[in-house]
């Protein structure tokens, strides 16, 4: 006796949900129970750091630990590591010695607290969790965003004040990666099954700013030694950080400087504003009238001289840590004459030495 089927798309519909909820299982099966994606931007003169927190199992997360790193399995099981990696970059608002963080400076779900932990002898770390009544836990299949604001700078006051440390008694300057690169552990509930779980963080910015330098004006002329007010224009671009610190990182120059050449240049800050000297070599033979320059001893003697070349370069970092670098040239040339017949050679596509 044969059977069919009178209204095959009556069973079509529980068919293909049976089939999209076994592949889900499957898939839900190859990840880690837990996984938690960071990245950072500049906010105020601060940095943020975010945590996007993903519960891939079938359990309950009420705890989540940041800047931790232990085997600890719990269930009261032996371990032997258990280690905080938030030891000089403490959150704003953060006395010395307290334990509790100001609620505005960390922002997280609904019902859930954070606050710093000093493992004796063995560092920090932040954990934010959900007190029991009423908890509000990370459900399975949910994502939840945790975020804490730290100072962007950390200098002798800060560590003073806070682990009454200086920069150069440390083996190391501290920084923020633990917050982005560093191990995390969540804690489920006590039914039987592992209690804790620990890995590592995954940053998910991990590309540079774009960065574009324009300086004004680019041209200095006549080669009168004057120093000239330079201003930097900055255009820079980040996926994730609106803010990313912008650091002038050198002035060079293609012919040798002397230290006065350059003034009120700040080496390693967001210096946008300074002044570069209308000077370049060459001197004036007084057999023939004709100036020379450096480059008289080469063998193309034809060759046009090229002036003064200032090279200024500056940097975009962003919070995630990712750096870029771009250039832009002030050029003193050597004889305006010369620069203007250059410039009318590159139309006609002709090489002057040929006229």
């Amino acid at each position: 006796m044969t059977h069919q089927f009178k209204h095959p798309k009556h069973y079509l519909f529980p068919l293909v949900v049976w089939l999209f909820a076994g592949f889900n299982h499957a898939a839900l099966a190859d990840l880690p129970p837990v996984v938690v994606k960071t990245w950072g931007e500049h906010v105020g003169g601060n940095i943020v750091y975010h945590h996007q927190v993903t519960n891939n199992s079938s359990r309950d997360v009420w705890r989540v630990a940041i800047g931790l790193d232990t085997d600890n399995p719990g269930n009261e099981q032996p371990f032997t590591r258990e280690q905080g990696e938030l030891n000089f970059v403490m959150p704003i608002g953060m006395e010395p010695f307290q334990r509790k963080i100001n609620p505005p400076l960390i922002s997280g779900p609904t019902g859930w607290a954070g606050e710093m932990i000093q493992i004796e002898h063995a560092g920090k770390f932040l954990q934010w969790y959900s007190p029991p009544s009423p908890q509000t836990p990370l459900l399975p299949g949910q994502t939840l965003r945790f975020s804490v604001t730290v100072p962007a700078k950390i200098d002798d006051a800060y560590l003073i004040k806070h682990f009454s440390v200086r920069l150069s008694e440390l083996s190391s300057i501290p920084s923020g990666a633990a917050y982005l690169t560093g191990h995390f552990s969540v804690d489920f509930p006590i039914d039987g099954g592992p209690e804790l779980y620990n890995g590592t963080m995954e940053k998910i910015d991990n590309t540079p700013p774009t960065l574009l330098v324009t300086l004004s004006p680019n041209t200095l002329f006549p080669p009168n030694e004057k120093l000239i007010p330079i201003t930097a224009t900055i255009t820079v671009k980040d996926d994730y950080d609106p803010e990313p610190e912008i650091k002038l990182e050198s002035i060079t120059a293609n012919e040798k400087l002397e230290a006065e050449d350059i003034q009120d240049a700040t080496i390693g800050t967001d210096d946008r504003q300074f002044q570069l000297r209308a000077e370049r070599r060459g001197e004036r033979d007084n057999r023939d009238g004709r100036e020379r320059d450096d480059r008289r001893n080469d063998k193309d003697t034809a060759a046009v001289p090229t002036g003064r070349i200032y090279t200024v370069t500056y940097s975009a970092t962003d919070a995630s840590g990712n750096k870029s670098t771009a250039t832009a040239t002030v050029t003193v040339p050597h004889d305006q004459r010369e620069n203007d017949r250059g410039d009318k050679d590159k139309g006609d596509g002709k090489d002057k030495r040929e006229r």
